[in-house]
């Protein structure tokens, strides 16, 4: 069975799509989270297009996704991380992706194109669209 580690990207492409049931069962790592609640936050409180109590909602879905979803842990591969974002040109932040899937030999999902791009060259990336059209 085909196993994904997921960004925040494609989380909350999910969740705005209502097909969390996709998420269950795969992989984030802790970084995800803190990416999320900060997409949140800049939706609820710079850009004001969603409200705090329906923000307040969402992280409650989201907190029970991810209780669903295993945990990946970046510690002792932090050296690998530095040199995939010097060699692709990208953060730390999306080079931990990268490796994790690397590491764990799963599909990384990402909305993210120029992730993708780079990423591409490494290891195989796909989006939720691509994973709802297969599974449907």
């Amino acid at each position: 069975m085909t196993k994904y580690v997921y960004d925040a990207s494609s989380i909350i492409k999910a969740l705005k799509m209502k097909r969390i049931d996709i998420l269950a069962a795969n992989y984030i790592q802790q970084l995800t989270i803190h990416e999320i609640l900060n997409a949140f936050w800049k939706e609820c409180c710079l850009l004001k297009i969603i409200p705090l109590n329906r923000t307040l909602e969402m992280i409650d879905i989201i907190m029970q996704i991810v209780n669903h979803m295993k945990m990946l842990n970046p510690i002792n591969i932090e050296k690998d991380i530095i040199k995939t974002a010097s060699e692709l040109g990208i953060t730390t932040y999306d080079a931990s992706y990268i490796v994790l899937a690397q590491k764990n030999n799963l599909i990384l999902v990402t909305e993210d194109k120029k992730l993708k791009s780079k990423a591409s060259s490494l290891i195989n990336v796909t989006n939720v669209e691509k994973i709802l059209s297969s599974t449907n």
